[in-house]
């Protein structure tokens, strides 16, 4: 149990370094872009959506996420109570895809929208990053191309934390 605990603390501590590093550096120049491609989260590398295995890659990845969440006791009565999962994972492979550069419209609410009436804790967030950390093992996903997704995706946690 001790080695889960630990295992889990580095995993925080290693979503929120990256939180911090990639809320220093600056947004890509859209201007700069090839023509089709999208620019890609601060501090993503140009081709993030192919490390992760393209759109099939993030699809699978996003599919284990809600395995993880829907087992978490902590977090599952969340996703249950407050909407349609498949459709969770349909607007969470978009924005995910998004993220990592993937030339793909995002169709959700905002997060901050999405979030506002959830009141949902640090403890309840940091339970959802557990859950991709373990996702990314479920697909094989390298940890340092999982890194860079978590690393973008935490900037949202000011708007998804309300209580």
């Amino acid at each position: 149990m001790k080695l889960l605990n630990l295992r889990s603390y580095l995993m925080l501590f290693s979503a929120t370094l990256l939180m911090v590093i990639s809320m220093q550096v600056q947004a890509a120049d859209k201007n700069a872009m090839p023509h089709g491609q999208m620019p890609t989260y601060p501090g993503l590398s140009a081709d993030a959506l192919e490390e992760f295995g393209g759109e099939a890659g993030v699809h699978a990845w996003v599919e284990a996420l809600f395995h993880y969440i829907m087992l978490d006791t902590r977090i599952n009565h969340i996703f249950r109570e407050f909407g349609n999962v498949d459709r969770q994972i349909f607007l969470n492979t978009q924005l995910e895809q998004m993220v990592l550069g993937g030339n793909v419209e995002y169709q959700g609410a905002s997060m901050e929208a999405a979030h506002a009436d959830l009141g949902i804790t640090l403890t309840e967030f940091n339970a959802v990053v557990e859950a991709a950390y373990n996702a990314c093992e479920r697909v094989n996903t390298p940890y340092s191309v999982c890194n860079q997704l978590i690393a973008a995706l935490a900037p949202f946690e000011r708007v998804i934390v309300t209580r």
